[in-house]
């Protein structure tokens, strides 16, 4: 079991508030501290490692320049939005928008690109303290839409993103109103290679240990909805060992994509 952590910070009633509802430990001292900790930092929640200097740490941010770049060019071109479907028509974004549940939320990047495309995005995620790194998130980036540089982009997108209670999809998937698409994005396999995963998949995956790998998820999601779309890494094999009806290949993610059956729904 990973050890997990939060800072104290004296005077920050976020932290002890945080400790609080996630029923961990708060630390004063942070210099022996093994496993993972939570933290503000620059009024940031952050996820680190402190005794792994090279393992880097985790946030949620909204408003940084590589995702604000990426909201710039064309959408339509964005593999994940091309994936589940394409971007909404402008004649649906006033009326009824399809709706697309992320099932594995995680940090929130991909539903962030398919709200800013026109979807509905209901986000699911089973860890409460990845949930928290997202929930804070999408809180600054509220603050955030009210500044004039942010606001124009922010306050189209974020009413379309609706973060629920964290929960075990497999649990709350079946209760959910139906969706055009359900979405799967399970921890990527380890790698057995010395080169180490992104810094933020390794912390996330050290969080989950051997949770967190997609089981079960995908026939559920098949008979929840006319769409699923899975994102594997580029050589992995297909999630389930299911094979999936087409495939989008990018430099190192593949969405496989397959055709639901969701009038034989177990719910």
């Amino acid at each position: 079991m990973t050890t997990l952590a939060i800072q104290y910070e004296p005077g920050n009633a976020a932290s002890e508030a945080l400790a609080q509802r996630l029923n961990l430990p708060l630390i004063r001292s942070i210099g022996q501290h093994q496993g993972l900790l939570l933290s503000y930092q620059h009024n940031r929640l952050t996820l680190s490692q402190p005794m792994a200097r090279d393992a880097g740490s985790v946030s949620v941010d909204f408003c940084d320049s590589r995702l604000t770049f990426r909201l710039a060019q064309a959408l339509s071109r964005e593999a994940v939005v091309k994936a589940v479907g394409g971007c909404v028509p402008k004649t649906l974004l006033t009326e009824s928008a399809p709706r697309l549940i992320d099932a594995t939320a995680g940090l929130g990047q991909d539903a962030f690109i398919l709200a800013a495309a026109g979807w509905e995005v209901t986000m699911l995620e089973q860890s409460p303290v990845i949930h928290a790194l997202l929930e804070d998130g999408l809180q600054r980036a509220r603050i955030a839409a009210s500044a004039p540089q942010h606001q124009r982009f922010l306050q189209k997108i974020l009413p379309r993103l609706h973060l629920l209670a964290p929960g075990d999809s497999l649990a709350v998937l079946p209760t959910l109103p139906r969706a055009s698409v359900i979405y799967l994005d399970p921890m990527f396999p380890a790698r057995e290679k010395a080169a180490r995963v992104k810094k933020n998949r390794f912390l996330l995956q050290y969080l989950h240990g051997d949770q967190g790998a997609g089981d079960g998820l995908l026939p559920l999601a098949l008979s929840l909805a006319a769409k699923v779309v899975v994102k594997r890494p580029r050589l992995a094999r297909p999630l389930e060992e299911l094979q999936p009806a087409a495939s989008l290949t990018g430099k190192t993610s593949r969405f496989d994509i397959y055709v639901g059956h969701p009038d034989q729904s177990t719910a």
